[in-house]
């Protein structure tokens, strides 16, 4: 009984589970590993020796970087850095087998010599395309305008590039399968070129002065996601026709000598949008020009509206964000985060006889940074008079409230009438030495991931 219980546990531990699953489902394993991780499987088994060399991704990012610094010392030149890397790299690609579907490069060019990366891209971009490369990611690298390759020569359907001279020219050609399409620090003469992206669904633009979403031809484009850190001259509005989600961030205010609404500009072509988000001054920006009551075209599709940074005590922006409200039916999530202010509006009054419907879709609200302004007690009254089916509104409110001050505000929304049977007000505190509870789902990744 005893050995054959030994006999059993020792079938057990012999087996190599790992090793009897497909082939595919390895190769998605070891593209978890880091890259060097993966190669060292080859000198566990038979089984395991090529593997690697099938493995879809290859992935060299910062990680790998640091590790090739760990081996030569932090104090070796910044060309023999290079080197080294680019000899890694370069036996990798050669002994790999299999179709690479995704290629990813992210080299800080401040701390190596980026030039010698960019001779080889040169060498590395037709091989990988021959192995049917769909995914392009190169960052940090510091691309010139000298560049000689052509990312509109490759099938590829994603593209990322960070802190580059965009290399492409339109007459060279166009991006017939991308889809999505990601430029941060990007910079380049673009004028009035138009990159033809006829099957481009989500674009990205993170600090790429002079380069607006006008610049590409994109008539599937569903996705579209811009970060300016200013803005010397009106923001293109034409082409958003078919969007269905939209985030704006703009850094840093700009001139406001609007002649006409921008919020009715902005958001007038916005016929499809389903997802709103904005932040920092883009609030200022839009509320430029004027607010009317509401659009004389409903967003009838818009059902999540995110507004970051909003001043309360800034009567056009109120103006702003109630216009927004009204002019979306079936808007059903709200996120508000306040920013920093100081003089409060005295008597203001929401006062609308049409606001009776326009929130009755309303079903989660989320206020952050909640100070108890005049203009926030109005819109916590007028959502909760109005909004039949609000589930929950959620307030967090400010760490600069007083316990005393908090307590007489809560009883005060105690005492607002309620449209929904079942809403509920769940007060929060944000604490500053402990970590907040998030309440609301948006993907703040959107923007504030591409500065990490």
């Amino acid at each position: 009984m005893a050995e054959s219980s030994m006999r059993k546990a020792g079938d057990i531990i012999k087996k190599d589970r790992i090793s009897e699953l497909p082939r595919n489902v390895q190769e998605t394993i070891l593209c978890f590993l880091p890259i060097e991780e993966a190669v060292r499987t080859s000198i566990l088994s038979k089984n395991w020796r090529h593997c690697w060399t099938t493995m879809p991704h290859l992935i060299f990012d910062g990680g790998f970087y640091e590790r090739m610094v760990d081996k030569l010392g932090y104090h070796s030149c910044t060309e023999l850095m290079a080197y080294r890397c680019v000899s890694v790299i370069n036996k990798t690609i050669l002994l790999h087998r299999g179709p690479v579907l995704k290629f990813s490069l992210s080299i800080p060019g401040s701390e190596c010599d980026a030039q010698i990366f960019h001779d080889y891209i040169d060498q590395w971009i037709p091989v990988l395309s021959s192995k049917g490369m769909k995914e392009l990611m190169l960052e940090d690298l510091r691309l010139q305008e000298d560049t000689s390759y052509h990312f509109s020569s490759l099938d590829l359907t994603y593209l990322r590039l960070l802190s580059v001279w965009f290399p492409y020219k339109p007459k060279f050609g166009r991006f017939a399968y991308l889809t999505n399409l990601e430029l941060v620090d990007a910079t380049s003469h673009f004028g009035q070129d138009v990159f033809d992206c006829p099957v481009l669904e989500k674009l990205t633009l993170i600090l790429c002065p002079g380069l607006y979403h006008s610049n590409f031809r994109a008539p599937n484009l569903s996705c579209l996601r811009q970060i300016y850190r200013e803005i010397n001259s009106e923001i293109p509005y034409v082409g958003l026709d078919n969007l269905k989600d939209y985030s704006f961030m703009l850094l840093q205010p700009g001139p406001l000598l609007a002649k006409t609404s921008n919020v009715v500009k902005y958001l007038g072509g916005l016929h499809k949008i389903e997802k709103f988000s904005i932040a920092r001054e883009f609030v200022q920006y839009l509320a430029d020009g004027g607010c009317p009551n509401r659009l004389s075209t409903l967003l009838c599709y818009l059902k999540t509206l995110y507004v970051s940074d909003i001043n309360f005590t800034h009567l056009p922006e109120v103006s702003c964000l109630l216009c927004m409200i009204r002019s979306a039916p079936n808007l059903c999530k709200l996120y508000l985060l306040d920013c920093y202010c100081e003089k409060d509006l005295e008597y203001y009054q929401i006062e609308d006889s049409e606001d009776c419907t326009t929130t009755c879709h309303l079903e989660v609200v989320t206020f952050s940074y909640f100070k108890g302004l005049k203009a926030e007690l109005e819109l916590v009254k007028f959502i909760l008079a109005h909004s039949p089916l609000l589930k929950t509104m959620y307030i967090h409110r400010s760490e600069s409230i007083k316990s005393d001050v908090a307590l007489t505000m809560t009883e005060e929304i105690l005492q607002y009438p309620r449209a929904s049977t079942i809403a509920q007000i769940r007060h929060l505190k944000r604490l500053v030495e402990k970590k907040c509870v998030e309440i609301d789902d948006f993907d703040t990744e959107s923007w504030y991931g591409y500065f990490e």
